[in-house]
C-alpha cells in the first residue's frame, strides 16, 4: 500500500511539506481505508489481548466516559473535542506566530487540567484557552518559530507522542504493571496521529479536522451498537 509507505518515509524523516492541491474524492478513499484498517485491527489487538490477559481486560474496561446525557456526549465526541486537540497537536505543524500561539495556550489548559491544577467545566476551560492564546501571540518572540523549524522533526514527534499519550488518562491503572499495556491501548492514538500529522503537512488543516470527525463518528458509531 503507497500510503503505508509513505507514513513509513515520514516517521523516519518528517519534514514539513508544501501544501498540496488533491482530489478530495480521492484523499476521503484513502483515509477511509486506512481509518478502517488501523481502526479494526486496534479493535482485533485489543480482544486477543482482553482474552489472553484478564488485567488487561480490567484496565480497558475501566475506560472513563463523560457524564453527560447522549446528545451532549455525541457533540464532544464526534465535533468538539477533534476540534480541541487539531488546535493542540496538528494546527502549529506549520509553523507561524499564530498556529504556535494557539497550539500552545491549548495544550498548556489541557495539561493544567489533566495535572488537576485546573477544576472547570469544559467552556470555562475553552475560554482560557482562547484568553491564553491572546497572551501568547503578543508574548512569543520570533526566536520560537525559528527554533521549532530548526528542531521540526522533534517537535512534530513531541506533539504525535503527546497526542497519544493523553489518551492512555482516559483509563485507570490498578497496579504498576498495567502501564506497560498503554503501548496496546493507544495504538490507534498513534498511528491516527501519524497519518493526520501527514495529512497536515501535505493538504492543510481542514483536512484532518475534517477526517478526526468522521473518525470519531465511527468510534462513537461501533461504540453505540457494541452497547
Amino acid at each position: 500500500m503507497k500510503l503505508l509507505r509513505n507514513l513509513y518515509y515520514f516517521i523516519k524523516n518528517p519534514k514539513s511539506y508544501k501544501k498540496e492541491q488533491a482530489n478530495f474524492i480521492s484523499v476521503l478513499k484513502e483515509f477511509i481505508v486506512y481509518d478502517l484498517f488501523i481502526t479494526f485491527s486496534w479493535a482485533f489487538l485489543i480482544g486477543i489481548t482482553s482474552f489472553l490477559v484478564d488485567d488487561f481486560a480490567l484496565v480497558f474496561r475501566s475506560k472513563k466516559n463523560l457524564n453527560e446525557t447522549s446528545d451532549i456526549i455525541f457533540l464532544i465526541t464526534v465535533f468538539l473535542a477533534p476540534l480541541i486537540e487539531e488546535l493542540a497537536y496538528r494546527l502549529s505543524l506549520k509553523i507561524d506566530k499564530i498556529t504556535i500561539s494557539v497550539s500552545l495556550s491549548v495544550q498548556f489548559i489541557i495539561y493544567l487540567h489533566l495535572l488537576k491544577l485546573i477544576d472547570a467545566v469544559l467552556y470555562v476551560r475553552i475560554i482560557l484557552m482562547i484568553i491564553f492564546s491572546f497572551l501568547f501571540y503578543f508574548t512569543i518572540s520570533k526566536k520560537l518559530s525559528e527554533f521549532l523549524n530548526k528542531k521540526f522533526n522533534v517537535y512534530l514527534y513531541f506533539n504525535l507522542l503527546s497526542f497519544t499519550i493523553i489518551h492512555a488518562l482516559n483509563f485507570s491503572y490498578f497496579e504498576v504493571y498495567h502501564y506497560l499495556f498503554i503501548p496496546i491501548l493507544t495504538s490507534l492514538q498513534f498511528f491516527f496521529g501519524l497519518y493526520l500529522s501527514y495529512v497536515r503537512l501535505k493538504l492543510g488543516f481542514l483536512y484532518v479536522l475534517g477526517f478526526h470527525i468522521i473518525h470519531n463518528f465511527l468510534i462513537y458509531g461501533l461504540s453505540f451498537i457494541i452497547k
